[in-house]
């Protein structure tokens, strides 16, 4: 049953991807508002910045605020020495108080200074294609949508890096289908677009400013609640890069604070998928322990080769975009590893309290 709902999601998915290569823009470009937080991004913020002002987008249109959360690196220089040099640029630089740290502050920060019709969210230290803004904007014409999420790449070298980036494409699958299902469970702050008038409506019902992580996953459960339109962008160009975690502490930290959206109660949703992922991956290895203490060896090469399949079938389109390669047979070698590293990774979470995030130690 795992195994063909998996190829089905996978055909549905080419068909919408198909369908999508025939959007151009059906009106007049909107203007657009492209908010990054930072906190110690002297090193990718002039790269970003780059990238922004080479976007094929009306720059007439176009707005970029940069929110600094009391980076303690060169962050503002960097910002300073690059507008200098571009002065026609539509690009600003905001503080947060000292009365307010972190990115959901400074989110809110920018969207105070706002003015697009529609705001564009990245991170700083994402590599962005010079298409991104069109193709998201594009996706939000044709579907008529509130808010639009797009995908996440992680660039991947060594056997590591590799096998985070397959974890995280799994995450981004996941997101992708379950919109497409019309049950949103996931998005991801690096690369989703959504209405200025929707925002604003929705950020007076919610509910989780308290928390440190979560902006684009409470943001798309309050917007399904409140019946609004949601899409997944599939162009080609509309996707972002990231690097993966330079360590397996930053992996683990990272991981935690992911975890306190569903610990959370607010998602109800993204609680009981993960509750149910944790709970089939268990089943999934008892299963293949049970038929390997009764010999039936052709049963389990049966079992790990069919969810192999299904699952390559689901993910290759999220690891093969433009410009990023992936061999997918890992995902035959990662098959017991994966499952292994969900069940203890599971239980960690529950007895996890603290975590640290950009210099910061920040509880659970």
């Amino acid at each position: 049953m795992y195994g063909s709902f998996l190829i089905y999601l996978s055909e549905r998915s080419k068909a919408e991807s198909k369908h999508q290569q025939n959007w151009t823009f059906k009106d007049e470009s909107p203007t657009v508002s492209v908010l990054i937080a930072a906190r110690n991004e002297e090193k990718n913020l002039g790269r970003i910045l780059d990238q922004l002002s080479n976007q094929n987008y009306p720059i007439e249109k176009l707005q970029v605020l940069i929110i600094n959360d009391h980076s303690e690196d060169k962050t503002r220089k960097v910002f300073e020495e690059w507008i200098t040099d571009h002065p026609q640029f539509p690009a600003m630089l905001s503080e947060l108080s000292k009365d307010e740290k972190g990115k959901k502050a400074a989110l809110r920060l920018g969207q105070t200074s706002a003015t697009g019709d529609f705001h564009l969210y990245t991170d700083a230290d994402c590599d962005l294609p010079f298409h991104w803004i069109s193709d998201m904007v594009i996706c939000q014409q044709n579907a008529e949508a509130d808010m639009v999420c797009g995908a996440v790449v992680m660039k991947a070298d060594s056997i590591a890096e590799h096998a985070e980036a397959l974890e995280f494409s799994s995450l981004i699958a996941t997101a992708a289908g379950s919109l497409m299902l019309g049950v949103p469970s996931l998005c991801n702050a690096a690369n989703y677009l959504v209405s200025a008038k929707t925002l604003d409506e929705a950020n007076r019902q919610r509910k989780d400013g308290n928390l440190a992580s979560g902006d684009d996953v409470f943001l798309l459960h309050r917007l399904y609640k409140m019946g609004k339109k949601l899409a997944y962008c599939r162009l080609p160009l509309a996707f972002v890069e990231i690097e993966p975690q330079p360590d397996l502490t930053s992996f683990i930290d990272q991981r935690i604070r992911w975890a306190g959206k569903w610990k959370s109660g607010i998602a109800g949703s993204n609680s009981a998928m993960a509750i149910g992922v944790w709970f089939f991956h268990l089943l999934y290895l008892t299963g293949i322990l049970v038929l390997a203490m009764h010999h039936h060896s052709n049963w389990i090469l049966i079992a790990i080769g069919w969810k192999s399949i299904s699952e390559t079938f689901f993910l290759e389109p999220f690891l093969r975009k433009p410009g990023f390669s992936e061999n997918s047979g890992r995902i035959w070698l990662a098959q017991i590893p994966y499952s292994i590293y969900v069940i203890l990774f599971g239980i960690r979470i529950l007895f996890s309290g603290k975590y640290n995030w950009k210099g910061r130690e920040i509880l659970s």
